[in-house]
């Protein structure tokens, strides 16, 4: 029950990941426009792009927080699987 808990915990984390990767691309394009008109003060360019940096980063950190997550879900139920059901030459736990 436990994997089971643990695997839509890893399922909502990677949801919001995927939101913030949407705020992310809408900032990106924001951005093209913005530099697409070519009166942008530089500063505010300089303040935007910053900002963008700080989401990738933190958007970046959530995601291996989530691979590192999937991949023990996996592995968890790889092992369950294996106790109850024993060894499956087939399915294999990589990563």
């Amino acid at each position: 029950m436990r994997q089971a808990y643990e695997y839509v915990r890893a399922i909502d984390m990677s949801l919001n990941t995927a939101q913030k990767g949407c705020e992310f691309a809408d900032d990106a394009v924001e951005l093209c426009n913005f530099m697409a008109k070519g009166d942008a003060p530089f500063e505010d360019l300089k303040r935007f792009l910053s900002e963008m940096l700080d989401k990738a980063e933190k958007a970046h950190a959530q995601a291996l927080a989530i691979n590192r997550q999937f991949s023990d879900v996996r592995s968890s139920l790889f092992q369950a699987s294996n106790m109850v059901y024993g060894e499956h030459p087939i399915v294999t736990s990589s990563n």
